[in-house]
């Protein structure tokens, strides 16, 4: 199974997270990140949490992570900007 290096920076008042790059299946929907995202940081569904790629735009949640990686990579990792309130675009 093939898997997308995604790599998460924190923009804001967001909290870093120790780990911050992870594997995760490159057949998953951007939907999926969110969600893992939130379980990472322990917010709920109620919290605003927004993600950006390359510090630019907000990628529809069900594009696929391997079109969004095939597209957007640096150096092979898919970078996901995250924040409590909107940064960019």
């Amino acid at each position: 199974m093939e898997k997308v290096k995604v790599h998460f920076v924190a923009v804001g008042a967001a909290p870093i997270m120790k780990k911050n790059k992870f594997q995760i299946s490159s057949d998953q929907r951007f939907a999926s990140v969110s969600t893992f995202l939130r379980k990472m940081l322990k917010i709920g569904s109620e919290e605003s949490l927004f993600l950006y790629c390359n510090s630019a735009f907000a990628p529809s949640p069900d594009e696929l992570l391997k079109d969004i990686r095939d597209c957007f990579a640096v150096r092979d990792e898919l970078v996901v900007h995250y924040s409590f309130q909107e940064a960019w675009g």
